[in-house]
């Protein structure tokens, strides 16, 4: 499903009109992108939670060269759906 098919499915189940829905979906990701560099977790209701996780510095490889590299320890975005929503589509 892409952006406007997803914008023109939740503006018919929720009653919205489509611009305020893309507006809305515009915003999230920002306010998640803030939330989530300030060590927050962002939950969405009914579907799951999204938040950073520290990944440890590693050793990785240039599959072409074969030349090896340190890659630096940082903060990378996760998302864990709910339990109901796994059962949901699980069915």
């Amino acid at each position: 499903m892409k952006k406007d098919e997803l914008v023109s499915a939740v503006a018919e189940a929720s009653g919205e009109t489509k611009a305020s829905v893309n507006a809305v979906l515009g915003a999230l990701s920002g306010v998640a992108e803030s939330a989530l560099k300030s060590g927050k977790a962002v939950s969405i209701p009914g579907v799951g939670k999204l938040d950073a996780a520290e990944r440890a510095a590693r050793e990785v490889r240039n599959p072409q060269t074969g030349e090896t590299k340190m890659a630096p320890a940082h903060m990378a975005p996760r998302f864990k759906f709910s339990a109901p929503f796994k059962a949901a589509i699980k069915g």
